[in-house]
């Protein structure tokens, strides 16, 4: 283990001093997590003096969120949540919120990143990383600065961006603190060199100025841990300014401390007329051989546990709000500082050097250690908030109340809240739907018998128990209103009984669980000669009956059969050849060549499972390599269920595993990839839409993030085969009608930017995908749209016990909770945020979502919804509605960002404001157009 010689604390320490010692000096700060930090230690009187600086302008804080996230494995709900931190600490404690975007350390950047700076307000968005290929074009056409319109369907959230000349660091030569050589002005010292040091400067600034368009140049002193001696660099600064501004005839420059806001300031002001971008900046690759796209991959397992926690904090965070009239203020402020902890270890986790997996294994384990906390502390909290509000309106005492446990590793069929099943004991499980929409869906909870019936308060309802290897899982299907929860309890039976069956001879039953009157079959294939056949009203699957693996999907709505195989495949990580000495590593992928090896050659042992509620297919190849193909009763898709690792390495080669799908679609070399969750990119493969591409790498240069969902289109037929993901990851088409997702990478080398170790980690993940094959002649997004949220946010389950009857229990507790006045809301628009800003002032932060985007593909684009907002709620009274920033610290009447001159000429600024009259002119009633999230704050009585 080894720790960086660095102190946020001595940065702030010794450049707040000498800010003071110099009015004209300038300092800018980023992320806020380290600041608070810092902050929360220093006296009255200090705080006062840095409050005194921000007013000046000497001290400025810029971007603002809690840290500078990545824009690759970041989930949007995350990225705004953290900004959304960030902001509210400036405002509470600053009154200012930035003005710039400033993600100059990211390893590529994305569409929805660009919007969300958009629509924050925010003047410029500037960057550090782009394609070697693209900014050597863009230098010398002098095209680092244009307009990002990133957004078909809010183009109004259009950015000025800038990328810097040379990244965030320092010019070479001019780093005092790290040993350069000090500039020295004395002319009765012998190493006075003043002048040939400003001439080297004057040189450098020169060359910058050669690729921008204005007669402004930013050259960003500092980089990673800077100031810890800040005295070095401002007085050596300073004598570089003095020098040179004393000199304007000889080095035509006039040097002045300045910020991104002030250099953005004077951009605007030059009037230029600039080119507008609509692509995003992935993948991105520093030379030939060095493509930054394994970290969408990398640490697998940190990823899934953030995305889970993402879920678990919208939880808490609705309950916390829907439930005011039943919780105490009092108690309500301590049921939010609780939550501040999930809050805050969630913002730190978005870091471009966290959940995208490119840290050192010490650093990965304390984020998922502090994860760890915040979700205990979230537990701890809905513990609370439920039982108050199953004892709500009866006449149980506080004694009586509930106890409330959980079971986090439901993906691993571990759930100790369901063992006093084995004793008699009844087990009430309280599902909650985090969405916006009432869910009927199944749910899969591991217990320690077979012989269960499920009831609900209107009576008994259909399920089934699965023995898998040794594991009894009850599966049954839950409906349960937005934002609200439906008991249904768990109760043993005295005996099991178990039916005679009509199954063929060849067929060998190994179990047989009768469960509810439905007949759940456990079979082994090994005679099978005909495919294996899985259906319901909407889709039938074969499989093939020799491996179990995928054959064909049937769409029965439209009769449409689709040809589709899914196999495992690895590429061999590069360790260096004749060509470049780089190594696939933590972010970067590199296969040794474009051939994928097959993954597991052997046959799997393959299993089936039928049953009213679902059917399934199991292949096992060893403890380390499981999939499962399931069908439930009433979907549209395929859920795949996949155990992958820890990747063997006792060969001594890594291993990066991709689980390729293959079908006959005519894709034209196209396929789509979901932007931080949100708006849909259009990917080709071997293309760039914005500068020509020199193809070197065809299979690392081709993969792009999906946080959530990936298609192929075949536009002819019109048919579409989409992959949903329960996390972030890679993903390529490098075939017509392909679609590789990578799935899990462990590599022996360390790739050389900056991690310092190989990734070698060995991890197990236990992860969940949707396959969904459909038309797009119908309104396809409302096929995976949808699909993506529920695996984003699943069901919650929540449990209980008790010795009564599930009516004598359903008679004393309140076991259904419906917060919405409606069963759902306008079909999509969702609920994106719900959380207390200030409980004693009742004061909330509600931002609503229309999930789908225009996209020019369906016949039928979505249209805009309206929604009035007094009608969302049935325990809450709305009292006033002020519509704000995204981040909810700005009036969003009072942003007025910089208007900037694009080639197209439309002013989307105008548009916006427009729009907004005409939304706010009816009391509460508010349109939201496609992919629009709008951000309020709201009172209540």
């Amino acid at each position: 283990m080894s720790i960086a010689f660095a102190g946020v604390q001595y940065t702030l320490d010794t450049a707040i001093t000498c800010l003071l010692a110099n009015p004209d000096r300038k300092f800018i700060y980023v992320e806020v997590a380290f600041f608070q930090r810092w902050w929360n230690e220093q006296t009255s009187n200090m705080q006062n003096i840095v409050k005194g600086l921000v007013e000046s302008g000497q001290l400025e804080f810029i971007n603002g969120g809690y840290c500078m996230n990545d824009e690759a494995t970041t989930y949007y709900d995350d990225t705004i949540d953290q900004m959304t931190l960030g902001h509210q600490f400036l405002w509470e404690n600053f009154q200012v919120m930035p003005k710039i975007g400033w993600h100059i350390d990211p390893f590529g950047h994305s569409a929805t990143q660009a919007r969300i700076f958009g629509q924050l307000g925010f003047d410029a968005f500037i960057i550090g990383r782009m394609d070697y290929q693209d900014i050597d074009g863009r230098l010398e056409n002098k095209q680092m600065e244009f307009m990002w319109r990133s957004t078909q369907s809010t183009p109004e959230n259009q950015v000025f961006t800038s990328v810097l000349r040379a990244m965030y660091c320092t010019p070479d030569g001019f780093n005092f603190e790290q040993g350069d050589d000090p500039i020295q002005d004395d002319p009765n010292l012998f190493d006075n060199n003043v002048e040939s040091r400003s001439e080297q400067f004057t040189q450098i600034a020169m060359e910058y100025a050669t690729h921008y368009r204005t007669n402004n140049v930013l050259i960003p002193f500092g980089c990673d841990f800077a100031y810890i001696n800040a005295q070095m660099y401002y007085k050596n600064i300073d004598k570089l300014i003095y020098h040179i501004n004393a000199n304007p005839d000889k080095y035509g420059l006039n040097l002045l401390y300045s910020t991104p806001s002030i250099y953005i300031d004077a951009v605007n002001s030059a009037g230029i007329t600039w080119e507008v971008k609509t692509d995003d900046l992935f993948p991105y690759a520093d030379d030939a051989y060095s493509y930054w796209t394994g970290y969408f991959v990398s640490r697998p397992a940190l990823k899934g546990y953030v995305r889970q926690n993402n879920a678990l904090l919208h939880v808490v965070e609705q309950m916390l709000v829907t439930s005011s009239n039943v919780i105490s203020t009092s108690k309500s402020e301590q049921l939010v500082e609780d939550i501040v902890i999930m809050r805050e270890v969630m913002g730190i986790a978005q870091h471009h050097d966290a959940v995208s997996g490119t840290e050192q294994q010490h650093v990965a384990d304390d984020y998922a250690e502090r994860l760890s906390i915040g979700n205990s502390a979230s537990l701890a909290t809905i513990n609370t908030v439920v039982g108050t509000l199953l004892t709500s309106g009866t006449s149980k005492s506080s004694s009586s109340i509930p106890s409330i446990t959980f079971c986090p590793l439901l993906n691993q069929s571990i759930c100790p809240s369901t063992d006093p099943l084995s004793s008699g004991t009844s087990v009430p499980v309280l599902i909650y739907n985090s969405l916006s929409w009432t869910r009927d869906e199944p749910v899969r909870i591991p217990i320690p018998i077979s012989n269960v019936t499920v009831s609900s308060p209107n009576g008994s309802i259909p399920s089934q128990v699965n023995n898998i290897n040794g594991t009894y899982i009850l599966e049954f299907y839950a409906s349960v209103s937005p934002l609200g929860y439906s008991t249904y309890i768990i109760s043993s039976t005295a005996s099991e009984t178990i039916e005679p069956n009509s199954i063929p001879a060849e067929i060998i039953l190994e179990d047989i669980i009768i469960v509810g009157g439905s007949k759940i079959e456990d079979i082994d294939v090994s005679s099978f000669n005909d495919p294996i056949i899985l259906e319901n009203d909407f889709i039938s699957v074969q499989f093939s009956s020799v491996d179990g693996s995928l054959i064909s999907i049937t769409n029965r709505t439209s009769g449409v059969v689709q040809s589709i195989t899914q196999e495992y495949v690895w590429y061999r990580p590069s360790i260096g050849n004749n060509d470049s000495s780089q190594c696939s590593g933590a972010y970067i992928f590199r296969p040794i060549e474009d051939y994928a090896y097959p993954y597991n050659n052997a046959t799997p042992t393959v299993s089936i499972t039928r049953g009213d509620v679902s059917s399934s297919i199991r292949r096992f190849w060893s403890n380390e390599m499981v999939q499962t193909f399931r069908l439930y009763s009433n979907v549209d898709n395929l859920e795949v269920e996949e155990i992958i690792g820890p990747i063997d390495i006792g060969d001594g080669i890594g291993k990066e595993i991709v689980s390729r799908y293959t079908t006959n679609l005519v894709t034209d070399s196209t396929w789509y990839s979901d932007s931080q969750g949100m708006e849909m990119q259009k990917r080709i493969t071997n293309y760039r839409p914005s500068w020509n591409l020199t193809v070197v790498q065809p299979t690392s240069g081709n993969y792009v993030p999906v946080n959530a969902i990936a298609y192929i289109q075949d536009t002819t037929q019109q048919l579409q085969f989409t992959v949903v993901t329960d996390r972030s990851r890679g993903c390529a088409s490098l075939r017509d009608g392909q679609l590789d997702i990578m799935m899990h990478r462990r590599t022996l080398m360390d790739d050389g930017r900056g991690v310092g170790q190989p990734m070698n980690e060995s991890t197990q993940i236990v992860t969940t995908s949707k396959l969904i094959f459909h038309d797009i002649s119908e309104f396809a997004q409302s096929h995976y749209r949808p699909a993506a949220l529920t695996l984003s946010h699943p069901l919650f389950p929540m449990f209980t016990t008790t010795q009564q009857s599930p009516s004598n229990w359903n008679s004393q507790y309140q076991g259904v909770y419906s917060p919405l006045a409606s069963t759902s809301l306008p079909q999509g628009l969702k609920i994106q945020s719900l959380q207390w800003l200030d409980n004693q002032d009742n004061t909330i932060l509600l931002r609503i979502e229309n999930i789908y985007q225009i996209d020019g593909q369906d016949e039928q684009d979505p249209q805009t919804i309206s929604l009035d907002l007094s009608t969302i709620f049935s325990s809450i009274s709305i009292t006033s509605v002020t519509e704000m920033n995204l981040t909810g610290v700005q009036k969003l009447s009072n942003l007025s960002p910089l208007k900037w001159k694009t080639v197209d000429d439309i002013n989307y600024d105008s548009k916006k404001q427009s729009q907004q009259q005409s939304n706010d002119s009816d009391g509460l009633v508010y349109t939201f157009s496609p992919m629009q999230i709008r951000t309020f704050i709201i009172t209540t009585n």
